[in-house]
């Protein structure tokens, strides 16, 4: 239907098992960084300046797990606008986690039985 300013413009419908597949990927990438954290902040308190030879090495550690964790959250993040990098890195994430036997391997499967749905495949369109 068309308006004086227009036509009208075409939202999409986010489909529940994105919704939910994106929170997910919001609370794994705060996790990540939450561990990423913590661990760094652990291994740099050792007693004794037993961490004085791992705080590179801790600081390296950190660094890379707070980038996977904003990786996840930009993960989630497209995911919930329905961009289609997102679905595509979903869905190598999924075949990663198969080799995670037996649980990633169940959830790998289910997930990408998920994003090959015509409906799923046809939102991120």
């Amino acid at each position: 239907m068309a308006t004086p300013m227009g036509p009208t413009p075409v939202t999409k419908e986010r489909p529940a098992g994105i919704t939910i597949l994106a929170v997910l990927m919001f609370i794994s990438g705060i996790m990540w960084m939450i561990v990423g954290v913590v661990s760094g902040y652990y291994t740099a308190m050792l007693p004794g300046g037993a961490g004085a030879g791992l705080t590179g090495y801790a600081t390296i550690c950190t660094i890379v797990l707070v980038i996977v964790g904003l990786v996840y959250f930009l993960i989630g993040w497209g995911l919930w606008t329905l961009k289609g990098w997102a679905r595509t890195i979903a869905i190598i994430l999924a075949i990663l986690s198969l080799c995670n036997i037996p649980v990633g391997t169940i959830i790998g499967i289910i997930i990408l039985w998920y994003l090959f749905k015509p409906e799923i495949k046809a939102a991120f369109e």
